[in-house]
């Protein structure tokens, strides 16, 4: 094995997120300017990238400068759409007739509005109505909480029962939430 000279990260370019933020994809990737260019890490950073769920595709690749033993890595994306809309309707013997819509975004931005995306957090938006029953649901995650790797997550639900006991003596009603800290163990 004959191993060709070693080559230095000059500048990350990022093409292609016109609604993604620039930090959003440079906080997953796994090399920075100035450290040796290596292509295992590259790989790494693009199938973190494409673990996001926020491209169709991604595309990282070297780029001659004119340093002499530098290198400009090129990251290439191209967007999808991360939102999306369900409604529908049923029928069961316990809860009668029910309709649900939700509407959730994968790429959500709590401070872009009036689009509300490319800040990489998530948002979800549920609502289930019938006639014995009502479900309301708002969940927010923030992935990068105080810029660290630490996943900030808020619950907010409402639920109301009519169908709970016998003879409708009584109905449930229940409101409540959860705020929880998650971090992931290992890399």
């Amino acid at each position: 094995i004959d191993e060709g000279k070693q080559y230095s990260i000059e500048k990350i370019e990022i093409h292609g997120n016109t609604k993604t933020k620039d930090k959003v994809i440079r906080r997953e990737l796994a090399v920075s300017p100035g450290e040796t260019f290596d292509m295992v890490r590259v790989k790494i950073s693009q199938k973190r990238l494409e673990g996001l769920q926020y491209f169709e595709k991604v595309d990282a690749r070297p780029e001659d400068t004119d340093v002499t033993l530098g290198k400009d890595l090129v990251i290439g994306v191209d967007e999808k759409n991360t939102g999306n809309i369900s409604v529908g309707a049923g029928f069961s013997s316990v809860d009668a007739v029910v309709g649900f819509a939700e509407v959730s975004q994968g790429n959500f931005d709590l401070f872009n509005p009036p689009t509300f995306t490319g800040g990489g957090q998530k948002f979800r938006l549920r609502t289930q109505v019938g006639t014995r029953r009502q479900d309301y649901l708002v969940s927010f995650i923030e992935p990068w909480f105080l810029g660290r790797k630490l996943a900030l997550g808020v619950d907010l639900y409402y639920r109301e029962l009519n169908f709970q006991s016998y003879d409708d003596l009584y109905d449930e009603i229940r409101a409540g939430g959860k705020v929880s800290l998650t971090r992931a163990l290992g890399s």
